[in-house]
């Protein structure tokens, strides 16, 4: 028996009546992402930039207008916001079939992951000093790292993970990397540890950037099987194929 896709743009892996669930909880997950983002930009409007210990780096950041405007330079903020983006206009509308918009779409949710994970295993030492940073963190490092991939997998449009668009998407983080690398040195400043160039050199960051590159491809490459998978799941059957 022949069988055929669902039609581009349809939401595979969340049909009928769950579409309008879809929207509402993309539009959450929309708005937790922002909330987040907008803590940062309080904590910023306060609170000075910290310096890792043993740091090789010596500047910073005063609270107020100059660490909260450099806040959206930080991978946390730039995760947190694509998905923000990203589940907004899915919001909006849900059956989108742009390449920019799913490389964008792909982005949003390893980068996320990535920060989950990288910030948990490698950057975390204290714990948050005051009420409103300990949710700061919550809501960027643990909550939206985790309830993103459950979204994507749960509702996104199905069918729209191709290895050109994680090709696409891959250029967000590597540009955010080389922007930082070369903002670093004019600052004497860099947003994580594991990129103190003073203090590591190029080898010793290029381990961590290899690896974190590295993983990220395997987390696009995962979404990709299982994008595969899913789309097979809700073929119809009894149509002519695509």
């Amino acid at each position: 028996m022949a069988l055929r896709t669902l039609a581009p743009g349809k939401a595979a892996g969340a049909p009928g009546r769950w579409a309008g669930v879809g929207r509402v909880v993309f539009a959450l997950a929309a708005l937790l992402s922002f909330t987040g983002n907008g803590l940062s930009f309080y904590i910023g409007s306060w609170k000075d930039s910290d310096l890792p210990v043993d740091a090789g780096f010596s500047g910073g950041f005063a609270g107020g207008w100059e660490h909260m405007l450099n806040q959206p330079t930080y991978f946390t903020f730039l995760a947190n916001f694509l998905v923000g983006l990203t589940s907004l206009l899915l919001a909006l509308r849900p059956h989108r079939t742009s390449t920019l918009f799913h490389a964008l779409r792909i982005a949003a949710v390893v980068c996320i992951v990535i920060t989950g994970v990288v910030f948990n295993v490698l950057l975390r030492d204290a714990p948050p000093g005051t009420p409103v940073e300990h949710l700061n963190d919550t809501i960027q490092h643990i909550i939206t790292p985790i309830l993103t991939p459950l979204v994507w997998l749960l509702f996104d449009p199905r069918g729209h993970v191709t290895w050109r668009r994680i090709g696409l998407a891959a250029i967000i983080p590597l540009a955010w990397l080389a922007f930082t690398l070369a903002r670093g040195p004019v600052l004497d400043w860099y947003p994580y540890s594991i990129l103190d160039v003073p203090r590591m050199g190029y080898d010793g960051v290029a381990v961590y950037v290899v690896a974190i590159l590295a993983f990220f491809f395997v987390v696009a490459a995962l979404m990709w099987a299982i994008d595969r998978l899913l789309l097979r799941m809700f073929r119809i059957p009894g149509s002519r194929p695509r």
